[in-house]
């Protein structure tokens, strides 16, 4: 059934774009007015210097440059200026305070995201990107980015998938025209060192060629017993002009990350419920660690084809490299040294064909899309059991000397390639009233030997149709819906080892939007639900130690998200998001208890007129009570984390700030959702810096 309505949504919104285009040439193309609708085309997109909490546009939701009055679903933004205020310094940290992002930490360095009770799987780097696992390994840094924009529910038009949870888009930092330049030294709780070093700028006079280099190391100790970790990044950005008309950029980053102490499972929650172990107590053997090595290469040729069409194409390279030797405790008495060396290989081409063209004296704008990514993973692997009583309150991470087979290493090595097209138009049928209409179709196939055994899955012509309509009240007030269907692969396996289908689902959305002082506060009111077959809900482990799920239909979440977000004024930035959402399988018993159902975010600066230069702020982060996936009889009580920042710019070169995380010290479980293991979130904790720009 859901198939059937999505091709024959697909295929009107198909027909209707190409009867669109072909009717304009048969009309007159003079260029019209396009009323109060806010179509944004010369704005960089940039949030670095503008002292804002806010954006302008972003092309996240439907690779349509709008405004967020405009675009027909939630988005949020984490500007560069929020992030130094509140020392947000990796991905955790920016989606810890992002509106209806739950952050899962499922130990010491692996993490995944949910949102609308449903993993995150869509990640992409100045719009361009591919699905995961949803799984981030060590502290994503947001050094090298501008700022963060999140699109809540599907985006079946920007992902291959259009998985409902979300889609984080990281923008980087590009070379500016005029010279800039700056290092930021800090320092904190747990022996934390940083310095960090930015400098951009043109290489000619003329202006038609400019660099970025970005370089940043960081070494620090943990609240946990025997951890430290330890990164370097480097990352260079060059981009020129061929022409006038033509815009070539390169970039290339390196990112390298050691952490000692390493733990794969955290504790047994039951245990940690039970004896409150003080929070630095690692679970962890002391020659754990975990290293990663990341280097991302990307091209993109910008080209202005005329007044009304641009075409953007992109080629990116990345490849993740992990070596780990890592222990996981199971109740005590059981351990486990898991060995690993895998490597991650994505390559990636996308074009994208924006343009304008005129109908019923209007002008309405237009997309095409083309992507093709391909994923190779490759590893070994091998785990040793090993029966050794510990007393996690006086362990010292001492354990028997670790005897690995090679001979048994279980071997990973699979592929999986992903085509995809999409076209959709945004049509003003009034002045204040527009319907966005598109459809995605993608093919999808993956073979090869995973972590949970042999499988090949192969998808074709999978359809994510898109329709929205949003009506303008007022200038500064516009209301909107929008549906669409979803698609997502999943390598989960069942008690018999067998991969789940993937899921799909129905997503549907209204809300309300607001825009205050010439669009520098903006609000935002949105109900939603999506229907969703085969949510695989993690039950637990087979005999030889996997996880296994099970997959649950007829899995409804709904609920609704209130959101304030920009300038008040000169002096005070804010940021407050609340969530509420329920999530039900189709007998209407909860489901994902892990995730909790009631959210709050809120931040807020104010910079008194009385004292040039200072800034003070807060932060809240609150959640309701949440439960284990594994264990009925573990919980984490509802929560709330309290921060504070201060700064003052001493002179038109040099600032100085004070952060304090976790004000009071609370203590919490990390996440619930890693079927009966989990980990304390961090405790107190403070940082300084010093910045400097020449």
């Amino acid at each position: 059934m859901i198939f059937s309505k999505k091709s024959l949504l697909s295929f009107v919104a198909i027909i209707a774009l190409s009867n669109t285009l072909i009717a304009n040439d048969k009309i007159n193309k003079n260029n019209t007015s396009l009323g109060s609708i806010d179509i944004i085309s010369n704005d960089d997109g940039m949030t670095e210097n503008s002292n804002s909490y806010t954006i302008n546009s972003m092309s996240s939701a439907t690779k349509m440059n709008l405004s967020i009055l405009d675009t027909p679903q939630s988005v949020s933004v984490i500007t560069q200026q929020q992030m130094k205020d509140f020392n947000l310094n990796t991905i955790n940290d920016v989606l810890n305070n992002t509106t209806g992002i739950e952050v899962e930490q499922l130990e010491s360095d692996r993490t995944r995201y949910t949102s609308r009770g449903f993993n995150i799987t869509n990640f992409l780097i100045d719009g361009v990107g591919a699905s995961n696992n949803g799984y981030i390994y060590g502290d994503m840094d947001m050094f090298l980015y501008d700022h963060v924009e999140v699109t809540r529910g599907a985006t079946g038009l920007t992902s291959n998938h259009g998985d409902p949870s979300a889609t984080i888009n990281m923008v980087r930092k590009r070379p500016t025209k005029d010279f800039q330049a700056s290092t930021k030294i800090s320092g904190g709780s747990w022996n934390k060192r940083r310095i960090e070093g930015d400098v951009s700028g043109s290489l000619n006079d003329s202006k038609t060629i400019r660099a970025r280099v970005l370089a940043a190391y960081e070494k620090a100790d943990s609240y946990l017993d025997r951890r430290d970790t330890k990164s370097t990044i480097f990352s260079a950005i060059i981009d020129g002009d061929i022409n006038d008309n033509n815009t070539l950029t390169f970039g290339l980053t390196r990112v390298e990350d050691k952490n000692n102490g390493s733990q794969h499972g955290g504790f047994d929650s039951r245990e940690l419920q039970e004896k409150k172990y003080d929070i630095s107590v690692n679970p962890s053997s002391d020659w754990s660690y975990r290293n990663t090595k990341t280097t991302n290469a990307f091209l993109e040729l910008e080209s202005i084809l005329s007044d009304k069409w641009k075409l953007k194409s992109t080629y990116s390279y990345n490849n993740n490299e992990q070596d780990n030797d890592v222990s996981t405790l199971d109740p005590g008495i059981i351990w486990a040294n898991i060995y690993a060396d895998d490597e991650y290989k994505t390559n990636s081409l996308d074009l994208t064909l924006n343009g304008e063209y005129s109908l019923f004296d209007k002008e309405h704008e237009v997309v095409f899309n083309t992507n093709y990514t391909k994923h190779k993973y490759t590893g070994k692997g091998l785990t040793e059991v090993t029966k050794y009583p510990i007393d996690l309150s006086t362990w010292d991470g001492s354990t028997p000397a670790r005897n690995y087979d090679f001979s048994a290493l279980e071997n990973t090595d699979y592929i999986q390639k992903e085509l995809s097209f999409s076209a959709a138009t945004n049509f003003h049928i009034l002045d204040n009233l527009s319907l966005l209409i598109g459809s995605k179709i993608a093919n999808y196939d993956e073979k090869g030997t995973a972590w949970n055994g042999a499988y090949t899955k192969k998808d074709t012509s999978i359809l994510t149709p898109y329709l929205s309509f949003v009506y303008k009240i007022t200038n500064n007030i516009s209301t909107y819906m929008s549906y669409t269907t979803t698609y997502n692969p999943q390598n989960n396996i069942d008690k018999n080892g067998d991969q789940l289908d993937a899921e799909e689902g129905i997503n549907y959305e209204v809300g309300l939007k607001f825009s205050f002082f010439d669009g520098t506060l903006n609000s935002s009111f949105a109900l939603f639900e999506t229907k969703k077959e085969n949510v695989a809900e993690n039950m637990g482990k087979l005999p030889n130690g996997k996880d296994y799920f099970r997959a649950i239909d007829g899995v409804t979440s709904k609920g609704f998200e209130i959101e304030v977000s920009g300038d008040i004024n000169d002096t005070i930035n804010t940021s407050i998001g609340y969530t509420n959402l329920s999530i039900k399988d189709a007998d209407k018993n909860d489901v994902t208890r892990h995730i909790p159902r009631r959210m709050l975010n809120a931040s807020i600066t104010y910079s008194p007129k009385e004292i040039t230069g200072l800034k003070l702020g807060a932060s809240a982060n609150w959640k309701s009570r949440t439960y284990d996936s594994r264990y009925e009889d573990v919980s984490q009580k509802s929560y709330v984390v309290y921060n504070l920042m201060s700064s003052y710019k001493v002179n038109k070169n040099t600032n100085i700030s004070l952060n304090v995380n976790n004000l009071t010290d609370e203590r919490y479980f990390s996440s619930l959702m890693k079927g009966g293991y989990t980990m304390y979130g961090a405790p107190r904790s403070y940082g300084v810096s010093l910045e400097y720009k020449f």
